[in-house]
């Protein structure tokens, strides 16, 4: 393959870069994006990776969330993603987002590209399928912070299959092992799932012979032969070789699938049904007629969301505007459809369109959720929700489809410049006809910005124990620095879902309700402090008042900037450890508190069971006075060890075996592709000299 000049890159490389301006340009001024899941979700989880990376620690256990969960199991904070060590590590937790936001949307557009180039596009071809794939589907999710992070991988591990099956190369092999065990390292596996499912169907097809390299543009691009031209290795050793470079990749990542494994099945997605529908999330069947007919749905006076609901013909489950978009630009469809069609007309249909309709097609049909009423009984299928996320599959066959007949569009103008005029057309229409869509807003002073200055924050970060909070907006208070119920998780112990622990239902069913059923709940889990939009001395609750006023990191992510928040202490709060049944005198307190260890100074005077409210999980053991104590007890939920009266130093520590071994396979394939990278290089450096 002809090396691409350097102007060609340099122009996909700007317009990556006008993509991002046009996009998020209050990101690059320092603002930051709000809305959806943002506050909710991911944010929390990102400030607390940073804090302790900053420390000097890799956190494996958030303890802001409920009681505690597995940072690392839980994937989608990319605890291991080596450019999140970066970025994470050198800058405020708001920047580095930015940070990792815009590079990636950059290298996503390359990545698409690089990955058209070889597939025989032209360098403006290409561009406009790189276009179609990264503004028609990731700005739009742009509160679903993992998108873009994940997205990069797909057409990158695509292109390094074609690249190795072209041109035999083992660098190519080696590349799409570090492109899976990235994207897996990175944490979101729907979107590596769907990569597993186009790389599995697209060299079927190639090393069937179906397909051949070069077979949408031949001579374009593929300047050198192939390995199919010079008789090489053989079809079967491809596969073999290329299925290995894939299983490395899975290797490389064994320490995130390790620790997620775990959790799923410990998760309220170890079976499907009750909290987990993986029909969730899907893309109603009358809803595709947003590709013909765009303005009859992004309409702002159109509550979309409960619209999307009430369609005929949907799977059930519930969906939103976010998770069922697909748009691929009305250009990109037109030139796909009347492409298509005059082939169909001349007999000319080639196997290069109809392997990537058929993707497209297929991809469209799965984000309808129905094929799930068949595979959700299939390991994969089934563990994931959002069946319309395979959409991103359908817009990267769109968009090359589209740059391969804007090429023939272009091919037949004879040199006029009105075909660029359609490029330029579509990033417009791309930009503009779907803003309304995303739940997510860029501003140019994001609310985590005042967090040093937040009132709650100071007022419970002085607190002689560790706080934890009875609070609206499941996780947003754990930007204070602080722990929170109730939880909000995706992938979570089943704990938090389960009826026994869950808080009591109380009628009317609000956050501000009085009961004493759930004032003992948040009592025994640990709870001190109560954050509410009410003043709740009103309604009966055993509280003491602390503080009313605006809080300027609270109020404007809760967007109530015309009324306070009121913060209490839950009076006779049993606090985060405790004796149960203690006897007067007895006495408990935390005395070191941190992601992977919690020491407790115990007294009591006739012993009995010394409970802390953190969440009992594989891989936490507990020593007493330094000698391990085996198989430790649990209070329903939570952590336990029993005591004879005196006075105790206990450590309760986090040693998850499954991190442990998950580190090791990934240590012996990281060292595995490097040897193979040196070997690889050592060849070509020598094949170069000879030359």
């Amino acid at each position: 393959m002809r090396p691409h000049p350097a102007r060609e890159w340099c122009v996909a490389g700007l317009i990556a870069l006008l993509i991002t301006w046009l996009y998020w340009w209050p990101l690059w001024l320092g603002g930051g994006l709000i809305g959806g899941d943002l506050y909710s979700y991911a944010l929390p989880q990102k400030l607390y990776f940073a804090e302790h990376l900053q420390q000097g620690g890799l956190p494996l256990w958030h303890t802001w969330t409920g009681q505690g969960y597995p940072l690392l199991a839980e994937s989608q904070t990319g605890v291991l993603y080596p450019p999140h060590w970066v970025t994470y590590g050198l800058f405020d937790v708001q920047t580095a987002t930015n940070i990792v936001q815009i590079g990636h949307y950059i290298a996503t557009f390359l990545a698409m590209w690089w990955l058209g180039r070889w597939l025989g596009l032209s360098a403006r071809g290409a561009n406009l399928a790189a276009v179609v794939y990264v503004c028609g589907w990731f700005p739009v999710r742009g509160s679903l912070d993992w998108a873009i992070l994940g997205g990069l991988y797909l057409p990158l591990a695509v292109g390094c299959a074609e690249a190795y099956l072209h041109s035999g190369r083992w660098r190519y092999a080696l590349g799409l092992s570090i492109a899976v065990g990235l994207q897996l390292l990175g944490g979101h596996f729907q979107i590596a799932f769907f990569t597993w499912l186009l790389l599995g169907a697209y060299a079927a097809v190639r090393l069937s012979g179906f397909l051949s390299a070069g077979a949408c543009r031949p001579g374009l691009v593929f300047s050198e032969e192939t390995t199919e031209d010079r008789g090489g290795t053989p079809r079967l050793s491809r596969a073999a070789l290329l299925a290995a470079a894939f299983a490395l990749g899975v290797m490389l990542a064994a320490v995130q699938l390790s620790a997620t494994w775990e959790l799923k099945a410990r998760s309220q997605r170890a079976t499907v049904g009750g909290e987990h529908l993986p029909f969730y999330g899907h893309l109603p069947p009358l809803y595709l007629t947003q590709l013909v007919a765009p303005w009859y749905w992004y309409d702002p006076a159109i509550d979309l969301d409960a619209a999307l609901n009430r369609l005929p013909g949907c799977v059930p489950a519930a969906t939103n505007r976010a998770e069922a978009h697909l748009y691929f630009g009305m250009i990109p469809l037109l030139l796909i459809v009347v492409g298509v069609a005059l082939q169909m007309r001349r007999r000319a249909l080639d196997r290069w369109t109809i392997t990537w309709l058929l993707i497209l097609l297929a991809a469209v049909v799965y984000a309808t959720g129905w094929p799930l009423m068949v595979l959700q009984s299939v390991p994969g299928f089934n563990f994931f929700r959002g069946p319309a996320r395979s959409g991103i599959v359908a817009t990267l066959a769109a968009g090359l489809l589209a740059g391969r007949y804007f090429d023939t569009l272009r091919d037949g103008s004879r040199g006029r410049r009105w075909p660029s005029l359609l490029f330029w057309l579509t990033l417009l229409d791309l930009w503009w006809t779907p803003r309304v869509v995303s739940y997510a807003v860029a501003v140019g002073s994001p609310p985590i910005r005042q967090r040093d200055v937040s009132v709650v924050r100071q007022l419970l970060l002085k607190e002689d124990q560790p706080p934890r909070l009875f609070a609206p907006g499941q996780n947003l208070p754990n930007l204070l620095g602080v722990s929170q119920v109730p939880v909000y998780l995706g992938l979570g112990p089943q704990e938090y879902f389960d009826p026994r622990y869950m808080a009591p239902k109380v009628e009317p069913d609000d956050f501000h309700t009085y009961s004493p059923e759930r004032v003992e709940w948040l009592r025994n889990g640990g709870v001190t402090h109560i954050l509410s939009f009410e003043r709740l001395e009103l309604r009966g609750w055993p509280v003491e008042h602390v503080w009313t006023g605006f809080d300027p990191l609270l109020n404007p992510a809760w967007a109530r900037f015309d009324e306070p928040v009121h913060l209490y202490r839950l009076n006779e709060a049993r606090g985060r450890v405790f004796w149960n049944d203690g006897a007067p005198g007895d006495f408990a307190e935390i005395t070191s508190y941190g992601p992977h260890h919690v020491r407790v100074r115990a007294d009591s005077v006739r012993g009995g069971r010394l409970v802390l409210t953190e969440l009992a999980y594989p891989g936490w053991q507990v020593t007493v006075d330094g000698e391990l104590v085996p198989s430790p007890p649990t209070a329903g939920m939570f952590r336990a060890v029993d005591l004879s009266a005196g006075r105790y130093e206990v450590d309760w520590s986090y040693r998850p075996r499954s991190v442990y071994w998950g580190a090791a396979a990934s240590g012996l394939a990281a060292l595995i592709l490097a040897g193979l990278t040196w070997v690889a290089w050592r060849s070509r450096l020598e094949s170069t000299r000879t030359g």
